[in-house]
């Protein structure tokens, strides 16, 4: 069947044409002004493209209202450009000055994960050629933003019950990556709505939620800035979490591009046994309670910290890591993100080959190591066993239900039980339901940063008893632990305290015993 590709008289009409093709379409191409809605009625089309184009969306818009008005809910559409901008006013919102002027320059978008996205890396650059943009503030009800650009821009949009989709870039310039796939992911849609595509939509399973802006005058008054703004129901940029999620999403896809450090190459380099041997990092913590009789402790490495800033900025984690390692500690846990804590996935290799060359008593392992993250994709879970982690912390706050499920998956796969953090009885609900065996309580707010170390064992009553559940955060003396006596907690992790006493073995020995069991 067809795919029309209805051209509004620019060149990049050309590369739109040939990457569809390339994916597999056999498209015809027609003026928008030069065919009527009923000659695209009797080419009976699989689905329509509206191409680029000069001007604004509602000049010489051709047959394209006419054909979005007919067809939607009946077969795919794909707006680029000016096609997107046609979307956006055909439903009632507005089209105006974007806060900045592009032309052929290219930046990265963030993106939500679904529809044309399905499997599309973040923060990819696109090329973008346009002064023209969506007012998110006349967003149409039945659209949702898709992707976005760093200061909030729009850059494409979706509705909500048809397969109907837009972009404000051009996904078939050269200097856009993923742009190829993200036509094949069109092409394969079926129908007029998302319910006809089951899970190419799920509302549940967004990456990201777009944050909204705001249009401010500078201090000159000579221009307008684009800024991010807070919207009802979405969580505020300038929460702590977000900010470090936005970051880890630039410095992953950094990484993502070092030659020899993708995620193909890293399967590869696991194929290859260049990763140290893992070990049951759940059975690890489960044998450290003696029967119950104990709590396991896990040992962090954590140089700084947003609440607390410095803490030890200039430790070696080998040393920290081998200190832990002769305390008893049963893990050991080391904070890899590099701007706010400090730390690297380097820290986290040295303490993996500086324990693992230990000699250990007989009948006793080695510390288990977890990489304790901002864990959004599987390149991280990856990059953490190439390493030597034996688990890794997967946020249920940062992540949908189906992320959390597949995250799961895929680490149990690269044989390593993570740890799942939760910080309310609704997160705490969905680790029991997607089957977590390791659960830590975050006694700390990752949204405000407070503390209140009587938040596991107000969450611990409703936790199996095969689930090991692990006290996360505000806890600095052995005499804080002594409260999770008889709470069913198994294990607490301690980082701040820990790096700042001077016998650590003393404070570990404390807090192993100080469930008085």
């Amino acid at each position: 069947m067809t795919t029309v590709l209805l051209d509004a008289y620019d060149s990049f009409t050309f590369n739109l044409y040939q990457y569809l093709s390339k994916a597999g379409a056999d498209v015809q191409v027609f003026r928008n002004d030069k065919i009527t809605l009923d000659e695209v009625k009797a080419l009976n089309p699989r689905n329509i493209v509206l191409s680029p184009g000069p001007g604004h969306p509602r000049e010489d818009p051709g047959i394209c209202y006419e054909v979005l008005e007919h067809y939607q809910g009946k077969i795919p559409i794909l707006g680029v450009c000016l096609g997107q901008q046609m979307m956006y006013e055909h439903y009632g919102g507005t089209v105006g000055f974007a806060g900045e002027i592009q032309h052929g320059k290219t930046g990265t978008i963030t993106h939500d994960g679904q529809g044309i996205y399905k499997g599309i890396d973040q923060l990819f650059p696109v090329t973008r050629y346009h002064s023209l943009a969506g007012d998110p503030h006349t967003l149409p009800p039945c659209l949702e933003v898709n992707s976005w650009t760093p200061n909030g821009i729009i850059m494409g949009v979706r509705h909500t019950k048809y397969t109907m989709e837009g972009v404000q870039y051009h996904p078939e310039s050269i200097l856009s990556e993923n742009g190829l796939d993200m036509l094949r992911n069109f092409l394969r849609l079926e129908g007029g709505t998302w319910d006809e595509n089951p899970g190419v939509r799920d509302v549940d399973d967004m990456a990201n939620h777009y944050p909204g802006l705001q249009m401010v005058r500078s201090p000159s008054e000579s221009c307008l800035v684009v800024q991010p703004s807070v919207q009802q129901g979405v969580t505020p940029v300038t929460d702590i979490l977000t900010r470090i999620f936005r970051q880890r999403q630039r410095d992953v896809a950094e990484q993502k591009a070092v030659p020899g450090r993708s995620l193909a190459d890293l399967h590869r380099l696991l194929e290859l046994h260049t990763a140290p041997e893992p070990i049951d990092f759940a059975q690890r913590l489960r044998d450290a309670t003696v029967g119950g009789t104990k709590l396991a402790v896990l040992a962090e490495i954590k140089r700084a910290s947003p609440s607390k800033g410095d803490i030890c900025a200039n430790a070696v984690a080998a040393e920290h890591g081998l200190r832990y390692a002769s305390t008893g500690a049963a893990a050991i846990s080391v904070l890899t993100e590099p701007t706010w804590f400090k730390g690297s996935i380097d820290d986290l290799r040295d303490v993996r080959t500086a324990i693992g060359t230990t000699k250990y008593p007989e009948g006793c392992q080695r510390p288990a190591v977890l990489r304790k993250e901002f864990v959004f994709e599987k390149y991280q879970i990856a990059e953490a066993r190439v390493a030597g982690a034996d688990s890794v912390l997967l946020i249920v706050k940062m992540l949908s239900k189906a992320q959390l499920r597949a995250l799961i998956a895929y680490s149990r796969s690269l044989h390593m039980e993570p740890l799942v953090e939760v910080n309310d009885s609704d997160e705490m609900e969905i680790a029991l339901e997607l089957g977590a065996h390791v659960i830590g309580v975050n006694n700390r707010n990752l949204r405000t940063f407070d503390v209140d170390i009587n938040n596991t064992k107000q969450l611990a009553g409703g936790v199996p008893k095969d689930v090991i559940l692990i006290a996360l955060s505000g806890i600095i003396s052995p005499a804080d632990a002594a409260i999770y006596a008889d709470s069913g907690v198994s294990a607490v992790l301690v980082g701040e305290a820990l790096m700042r006493a001077e016998d650590k073995a003393a404070f570990v020995k404390g807090l192993q015993n100080a469930v008085n069991k």
